[in-house]
């Protein structure tokens, strides 16, 4: 069995998932590039290979189409619109996910994106690292309205977690749970009226099936000037170019980012914002979700194969 493993973090913490693969007598290639590789670099790395542990890379048609002998990606993580799931179904390539492995390290990442958003964290660390001693008055996360775009796992610790602020929380589901609504206090409303009333979205949902925004202009321009924005789902939920020209207008007050529409690269103009705080798709990041992922995604491997 030949398992290609694109995630650099995987069992990086924790050397049992990948000897239980080893143990099996499976032949394991590492990532090469050490980066998330694009389609042309999956093409040349997925020949004769049986099993993907996926992190983010692209995984389309065309590299599916050079997969000859490929049957199962184990997704190291949750997220799938990085993988031609129809050509997969059609190959007959399962694929699983790890679910509830990072819920809870990507939800204490989007409330430390708020804080640092809203305290301008960032900023005074860089300007003390630089010796210069500057104050900067921000806003309190305390008491906000906060609209929640996704009520999944994730979307629920955050909530939890907003309720220790007292926050308000007005929320946005495609499958809305309404016992569960009612138990936490959350208002359902829709997405107009969410960016017309909150003083902070957080996003926690898939991106839109036809690749359309979830906000543009449009959107953005409904909010209020001191609106803060936290994304650690999909990139692909905001126009970047949009995002960048509110920012720079002062249209809205701030923006925590986790993710990126051309990954790793990162939009020049972000580089010239003092109201954006920056970071590399690490909400997942943590030992313990790391750890959690590893063995989730090598005991689906096992499972399928096991059944083979």
């Amino acid at each position: 069995m030949k398992v290609l493993i694109t995630s650099n973090s995987f069992s990086k913490f924790d050397e049992t998932p990948r000897q239980k693969m080893l143990d099996l007598g499976w032949e394991l290639i590492g990532n090469r590039y050490k980066h998330i590789m694009n389609e042309e670099e999956m093409m040349g790395e997925v020949n004769e290979v049986d099993a993907i542990i996926l992190g983010s890379d692209t995984v389309s048609k065309k590299v599916l189409d050079k997969a000859n002998d490929l049957q199962i990606i184990s997704r190291y993580g949750v997220g799938i619109d990085n993988i031609d799931l129809e050509t997969a179904k059609e190959k007959g390539i399962e694929v699983t996910v790890t679910a509830n492995c990072n819920t809870e390290a990507v939800a204490d990442y989007a409330i430390g994106l708020m804080l640092s958003t809203l305290r301008h964290i960032c900023n005074v660390d860089s300007n003390l690292k630089k010796n210069t001693w500057k104050k900067e008055t921000g806003l309190d996360l305390c008491n906000k309205t906060v609209g929640v775009f996704g009520l999944g796992a994730i979307g629920r610790e955050v909530v939890k977690r907003l309720q220790g602020f007292n926050c308000k929380i007005l929320g946005y589901d495609k499958y809305v749970d309404e016992d569960y609504c009612k138990n936490e206090n959350i208002t359902i409303k829709e997405p107009k009226e969410i960016f017309k009333e909150a003083d902070i979205i957080t996003l926690h949902m898939p991106g839109n099936v036809d690749g359309s925004y979830f906000i543009s202009k449009r959107e953005l321009d409904m909010m209020k000037s001191s609106m803060v924005i936290i994304n650690t789902a999909r990139a692909s939920l905001i126009d970047e170019e949009a995002m960048i020209c509110a920012l720079k207008d002062k249209r809205i007050y701030g923006y925590g980012t986790d993710v990126f529409a051309e990954e790793p690269l990162v939009n020049k103009e972000f580089a010239d914002l003092d109201n954006v705080v920056l970071s590399p798709h690490n909400a997942a990041v943590s030992v313990e979700a790391i750890n959690k992922m590893s063995h989730k995604a090598v005991d689906n491997l096992i499972e399928y194969f096991k059944t083979k």
